[in-house]
Order: structure tokens, then C-alpha cells, then sequence
């Protein structure tokens, strides 16, 4: 299965429901939180753009940029799609240079643990929405 949207409208609202979903695992929640730190995720095939803001307490997903970012990740929404369908290696893709980084990654490198977790959720979220994996 292909990333589901290729209008941008209906592939940021997907994926912005998806990333808060992930906020709510506690596993990946702590792991943002104890990042503290903007991270902007800059996805193409549609250009969408999102900021995970994990300084406060609360961790925001955002649709504007919140100030500078302190870690960037370029991707496409194909490789988004399946590194959570577990399609795709994470750890891999970072070494391979599929997914470009920018500043402060190593903790997000490490955070490569929660993906099963992530896989999880990615495939709960899909037959939500009437897709399938």
C-alpha cells in the first residue's frame, strides 16, 4: 500500500491526527518530552511541514513553526509511510541518508526504540480510517 493521500489538505490532516495519536503512547510521549527541543519534520510527495514542540511540559504538535528548530528531518511521505508500517528500518534509513537531518538528532536517533510501538499505532490508525496496511 502507497502513502493513502496525494492532496496535500487530506495528507496533513492525516498525518497530523497520526503524530498526535503518537503522543498519546507513553513511551514515545516521554521519549519527546525528554528531547526538549523543537523538531521539525519537512515531508515531500506532498510538501507538508509539521514542528513536534517538546520544551514544555506539554508536547505540541504544531503547523507553524514555533521558533527555530533545534533537530530538522526531510523525508517523503512514501518513506514516512513505510517506516510505519515497519516497511522500512529507521536506523537504516537514517544511515542510508533517506531521512536528512539538520542539528540536534542523535536523541531522535534514539528514539528509533518506540518504533515498534509507533508500527503499532500507525496500523490501529489506518484501519481507523478505513485503509489498510
Amino acid at each position: 500500500m502507497a502513502f493513502p493521500y496525494s492532496d496535500a489538505a487530506q495528507a496533513r490532516q492525516f498525518l497530523l491526527e497520526f503524530i498526535q495519536k503518537l503522543d498519546t503512547v507513553p513511551e514515545i510521549h516521554q521519549g519527546w518530552s525528554k528531547l526538549a527541543m523543537v523538531i521539525g519534520i519537512h515531508l515531500e510527495n506532498p510538501k507538508l511541514e509539521f514542528w513536534i514542540d517538546a520544551r514544555h511540559q506539554e508536547v505540541q504538535v504544531l503547523e507553524v513553526n514555533p521558533g527555530q528548530e533545534d533537530a530538522s528531518l526531510h523525508l517523503t511521505c512514501e518513506l514516512f509511510h513505510r517506516l510505519y508500517l515497519g516497511q522500512e528500518n529507521a536506523v537504516l534509513a537514517f544511515v542510508q541518508r533517506k531521512i536528512r537531518t539538520s542539528g540536534r538528532v542523535q536523541g531522535i536517533i534514539q528514539l528509533t526504540s518506540t518504533m515498534p510501538s509507533a508500527i503499532k499505532t500507525y496500523r490501529v490508525f489506518l484501519k481507523e480510517k478505513g485503509l489498510s496496511a
